[in-house]
C-alpha cells in the first residue's frame, strides 16, 4: 500500500516538473494572445468574431468596434475579417511556439492527472473513505474550464443578424485558455500533493492510534485459545455465537466494563454445556472430566456464575454495590473450559 501511494506521489511530482518546463512557452503564447485580444472586436458572434483592427493593431478609442451596433452600419474603418488560420499563424509567429505541441502538452497533463487521481482514489478507498472522497472532489481547472469562464458572458448587440448566426470560438481565446492552464497547473498539482500528503498523515495517525490501542489492550481470553476456536469446523455445533461472546468479553474487559463482563461470562457458561454432552453447567462441573478438571471449572459454577446472576437480576436500591475487576477474574478457569471444549470439537 505504501509503495502504491509513493508511486502516485512520485508521478504527480514528475508531472508538476514537466509542467514547469513549459511555463515559459505558455507565457509567450498568452502574451501573443493578449496582443491579439487588444486588436479584436470583443464579440464572439458569427460575423464579429474574426474582426481585427489594422493588421492586429490596438485601435484608438475613437475607432473601437461597437458590439452594440455590430455591422448594422457596415464594416467600420480599419477593421477587416481575419481567418482562424491567420490568427493562429500570428500567435505562432509572435510567440515562436508551435500551438499544436502546446495543446498536446496541456491534454497530456490533464489526462495523466485524471489517471493518477483515479489511482489515488482506489488506493485510499481501503484506508479512509473521507480521504478518498476529498481526493475525488479535487479537479484541475482545465483549459476548458478557463475558456468557459469567458464563454459564459452575455453578448448584447442590436445586430440581429449576428445574434441569429450564433457564436463561434475565437482562436486566440482558445489558445490563451490553454496557455493559462499550463501556467497555473503546477500550483494546482502542488495543491493536490498537499491533499495526498494530508491523507497519508491522517492514515498513519489512525494506524498508530490503532496500534497503541492494541498494545494497551487488556484481553480477558488467551488469543491462541480464541484463534483455535475460530478455526474449528464442527458439523454438530455452530460456534459463531460462542466466538462472538468471547470477543465481546475481551472488548468489555479492555474497556473496564466489568458489569458486562460478569453477564457475558454467565452467558458463556450457559451456552457451552451441549459441547460436553450435558444439559446445564451444573452437570458439566459435576459429571464431566477428572478431578483436576472439575476442581478448575467448579469456581466458574460456584462463584462466577452466581456473581453474574447477582448483578444481572438485582434491582435498584438506596445503596447498590458496583462490580470490581477482582470479582470477574476467572481467566485461567475459563481458558481451561474453552480449551477442553476445543479438544472435544476437534475430535
Amino acid at each position: 500500500m505504501d509503495e502504491q501511494i509513493e508511486k502516485v506521489k512520485d508521478e504527480i511530482i514528475e508531472l508538476k516538473n514537466r509542467s514547469i518546463k513549459i511555463v515559459s512557452s505558455a507565457k509567450k503564447v498568452s502574451s501573443a494572445c493578449n496582443t491579439l485580444n487588444n486588436a479584436w472586436s470583443g464579440s464572439d458572434l458569427v460575423g464579429h468574431a474574426n474582426l481585427f483592427y489594422n493588421d492586429f493593431q490596438t485601435p484608438p478609442n475613437s475607432n473601437r468596434f461597437s458590439i452594440e451596433w455590430g455591422l448594422i452600419n457596415g464594416m467600420p474603418d480599419g477593421w477587416s475579417e481575419i481567418s482562424g488560420d491567420e490568427v493562429r499563424q500570428k500567435i505562432e509567429n509572435d510567440s515562436r511556439i508551435a500551438l499544436t505541441d502546446l495543446d498536446k502538452e496541456a491534454d497530456f497533463i490533464a489526462d495523466k492527472f485524471d489517471e493518477l487521481r483515479k489511482q489515488a482514489i482506489i488506493t485510499f478507498s481501503s484506508i479512509s473513505k473521507e480521504s478518498a472522497n476529498e481526493i475525488e472532489k479535487f479537479n484541475l481547472r482545465s483549459k476548458t474550464d478557463i475558456f468557459n469562464d469567458y464563454w459564459k458572458r452575455q453578448i448584447m448587440t442590436r445586430d440581429s443578424q449576428a445574434i441569429y448566426a450564433g457564436r463561434q470560438v475565437p482562436v486566440h481565446k482558445y489558445y490563451d485558455a490553454t496557455a493559462l492552464f499550463l501556467i497555473g497547473v503546477g500550483k494546482q498539482l502542488d495543491d493536490f500533493l498537499y491533499i495526498i500528503n494530508k491523507a497519508i498523515a491522517e492514515a498513519k495517525n489512525f494506524s498508530q492510534k490503532v496500534k497503541n490501542a492494541e498494545e494497551g489492550r487488556s484481553s480477558y481470553l488467551d488469543k491462541n485459545t480464541l484463534l483455535r476456536l475460530t478455526r474449528i469446523k464442527n458439523k454438530n455445533f455452530d460456534l459463531s455465537r460462542l466466538i462472538s461472546l468471547c470477543n465481546e468479553l475481551d472488548d468489555n474487559y479492555s474497556l473496564e466494563n466489568y458489569h458486562s463482563c460478569a453477564m457475558i461470562l454467565r452467558a458463556i457458561l450457559d451456552h457451552v454445556p451441549p459441547i460436553f454432552g450435558k444439559k446445564n453447567f451444573d452437570d458439566v462441573c459435576a459429571q464431566y472430566g477428572g478431578k483436576s478438571f472439575k476442581d478448575i471449572v467448579r469456581p466458574l459454577n460456584e462463584t462466577a456464575k452466581k456473581i453474574g446472576d447477582n448483578y444481572l437480576h438485582s434491582q435498584i436500591a438506596k445503596k447498590v454495590l458496583l462490580i470490581t475487576k477482582t470479582q470477574i477474574e476467572y481467566q485461567a478457569n475459563l481458558d481451561m473450559l474453552l480449551g477442553e471444549a476445543a479438544v472435544i470439537l476437534e475430535g
